[in-house]
């Protein structure tokens, strides 16, 4: 009984420090945080390989875990509409308004402005959906 314990304590451990690292790698992160109505919530990742980690949190049509596959031209789109962003602006952020969350190469922006990353949005929607 003893050592079943700590087996699975040590899987778990092991597989939860395995999914950290990977998201770590991750290209892009893109995220949606909550308010007090029924805004979305959901986490998705994206590497550079075309994989996608998605989770769908809240008040999304696609809830739980889900992995899509992005072609290479849809990775390079992606990546070219990332560099018409300025991750060190700065903006104040106001109570009970869902946040943009977007982080990458350790760069983080969070916005209430969809404007400013508008057609980013555009392509990170047509993927879950």
């Amino acid at each position: 009984m003893k050592y079943s314990f700590i087996i699975l304590v040590t899987f778990f451990i092991v597989s939860c420090s395995s999914s950290k690292h990977l998201k770590e790698d991750a290209l892009l992160y893109y995220g949606k945080t909550a308010c007090l109505g029924k805004c979305p919530v959901f986490d998705m990742y994206i590497f550079e390989d075309g994989k996608v980690m998605y989770e769908g949190l809240k008040n999304v049509d696609l809830k739980g875990k889900h992995e899509f596959k992005l072609t290479s031209k849809e990775i390079e789109e992606i990546k070219q509409e990332l560099e018409t962003i300025a991750f060190s602006s700065e903006e104040k952020i106001k109570r009970d308004v869902p946040n943009v969350v977007l982080k990458i190469k350790g760069n983080k922006l969070v916005t209430q402005h969809k404007e400013k990353i508008k057609n980013l949005m555009i392509l990170l929607e047509k993927i879950k959906s």
